[in-house]
């Protein structure tokens, strides 16, 4: 990699590693949608279900993709199509999902079979009927990314139901977040940060859509941008659950922090503030960047943990046993979206620190992450010190999203002079 710019590096890594995975094997030509669920080390195709979560994310990436091959910022031609291919496939995608995930008051199904009917566990019995936000809001923001690329409103009713059904569930409290849902009475970051991404993405369609006119939406991004930031503390941490019963407090699930995703709702909050014309807290935003990698850095290994202040009485529970058994692990997601922030808080705001842990971070995940001889693609699960580990994080699937979002993120960010 040496002194070679970041933005060729990642779009190398699209065209020759990510793209080619994914055009190759997950996209299903038969019944439409896509096939993710292979292996950590992507040579094997575990099931054909489809989780509703990753058939959003994949509409996303092909419809963002498509954005940059036409910009000339990604070539497609040793892949075998073109923008129009992908495009096709991101329309279909979003076919598979109109006709047999989304209802019509926005919710959408967790997991569908391959033809889109009730998907089914290895012994044949039906899997439990769940629902989550967070697979609703990639539903709108796959249908929005394709929107702002075809410019057709067609779509924007069913992103709108959507996306506000979501807002709605978490601004009342205990929304439903398979697959690790908080304890009664906990307001999780996460969430908050998902409502903030699908009104961003829901913003930019509309801009698409109808570029004459203001975003109907502003106030609802205002407020989502609000709601996540609430979770700022002083120093730069956010905390990751809030807590209502004040007796928890001095538990592993007050305590805990998770640096990635604080470092991932930076970007977006940095990146609503300039679509709302609203930039007087970049600064102690900015500030922040650096305390969080400082916070999630390995100092032994390398790279950033999982989570970070894991100490405390325990509650229980699946999401605290989570934390509790992967506060260590070295996470695919982690390390794209860090380097997207401090890259872009680096890039268009000047901040020098944040270049200098862009280095420390790009190398990190460069060196780690890619497969290479362990496996195809990304290895997106590696243990503390960095060996793949071939276990189930969240969902059982391979999701190119983060790092494909990410990559493609750089990519764009010098071509627009930094502007994100």
């Amino acid at each position: 990699m040496g002194s070679e710019q970041p933005e060729r590096v990642a779009r190398r890594q699209l065209e020759d590693v990510i793209l080619p995975f994914w055009l190759g094997n997950g996209i299903d030509t038969e019944h439409g949608g896509f096939f993710t669920c292979f292996d950590n080390r992507g040579r094997r195709l575990l099931s054909t279900n489809k989780f509703t979560w990753s058939q959003g994310r994949f509409v996303w990436l092909l419809a963002r993709a498509a954005r940059l091959a036409d910009r000339g910022l990604l070539s497609l031609g040793g892949l075998g199509g073109d923008s129009g291919t992908l495009i096709r496939h991101a329309e279909r995608g979003a076919s598979f999902l109109l006709d047999h995930a989304v209802g019509p008051d926005g919710r959408c199904a967790y997991v569908l079979d391959q033809r889109g009917g009730a998907a089914l566990d290895e012994q044949g019995r039906p899997l439990p009927a769940e629902r989550s936000i967070f697979a609703d809001a990639f539903v709108a923001m796959g249908l929005a990314e394709l929107t702002r690329y075809t410019g057709s409103p067609a779509h924007l009713p069913t992103i709108d139901v959507i996306v506000q059904r979501i807002a709605d569930d978490v601004a009342a409290g205990d929304p439903p977040t398979p697959p690790y849902p908080l304890p009664p009475g906990c307001s999780g970051f996460g969430a908050r940060m998902i409502v903030l991404n699908a009104r961003l993405d829901q913003a930019r369609a509309h801009e698409a859509a109808s570029p004459d006119r203001t975003n109907p939406h502003a106030d609802e991004l205002r407020a989502a941008r609000r709601a996540m930031l609430a979770h700022r503390e002083d120093g730069g941490l956010f905390t990751e659950a809030f807590v209502a019963d004040p007796g928890m407090r001095d538990t592993i699930l007050a305590r805990h922090r998770t640096p990635g995703h604080a470092l991932e709702g930076i970007w977006m909050a940095l990146e609503a503030g300039e679509s709302l014309g609203e930039t007087g807290d970049h600064g102690d935003l900015l500030a922040g960047v650096s305390a969080l990698c400082a916070a999630g850095w390995d100092d032994e290994h390398g790279g950033l943990f999982r989570y970070v202040g894991v100490s405390g009485r325990r509650a229980g529970g699946p999401y605290e046993d989570l934390v509790r058994r992967t506060w260590s692990t070295k996470l695919w997601w982690v390390h794209t979206e860090a380097a997207y922030t401090t890259r872009l808080a680096a890039e268009r705001y000047g901040d020098r620190e944040a270049a200098r842990w862009f280095d420390r971070i790009w190398a990190y995940t460069l060196g780690t992450f890619p497969g290479g001889a362990d496996g195809e693609e990304w290895i997106q699960i590696r243990d503390r010190a960095g060996a793949p580990l071939d276990e189930v994080v969240a969902l059982p699937v391979k999701d190119p999203y983060h790092i494909s979002r990410n990559l493609m993120q750089i990519v764009e960010l010098r071509s627009q002079g930094g502007r994100p």
